[in-house]
């Protein structure tokens, strides 16, 4: 069995989908440490994570809809806590997202339109060193690319 994940950040404007995910997460690791934080810039400024690690970083799509947003906010937290996964939660499609998934800033992005099992899919394969594209997403970005 691969790893649980110990710690964990949600970084959601939306407390429900943080508590969804508590519960999904809590599910699968008992003892799992989450935590809550509404937004990009709290994570990275407030003093409460200044010295925190996280094993996963649970990423929602936010209020900015401009292409790639999503990946500057990745790229910022990553630098800030070292050695997390990244997961996107996301009810958008940004092609600049999908072209960096598995190349060290983004690790798993899941549709929030996606069933709850894609959500488990994507813990397990970061779980053991994989990166996951659910498949609604895996498909738009087919379609995208084969025009």
């Amino acid at each position: 069995m691969a790893p649980a994940f110990e710690t964990v950040l949600i970084v959601d404007e939306m407390p429900m989908i943080a508590a969804g995910f508590h519960e999904i997460l809590k599910s699968l690791h008992p003892a799992v440490q989450v935590e809550h934080v509404g937004n990009v810039f709290t994570a990275l400024s407030a003093r409460d994570y200044e010295n925190k690690r996280y094993d996963l970083i649970v990423l929602g799509s936010g209020e900015d809809p401009s292409p790639g947003s999503l990946l500057l906010s990745s790229a910022e937290l990553k630098q800030r806590f070292p050695g997390a996964r990244i997961l996107v939660y996301t009810d958008k499609y940004d092609p600049i997202l999908m072209d960096k998934i598995g190349e060290g800033l983004i690790d798993a992005c899941v549709h929030k339109y996606e069933d709850l099992p894609e959500v488990h899919n994507a813990l397990l394969r970061l779980q053991h060193g994989e990166s996951f594209l659910s498949p609604m997403l895996q498909t738009l970005y087919t379609l995208y690319q084969n025009r």
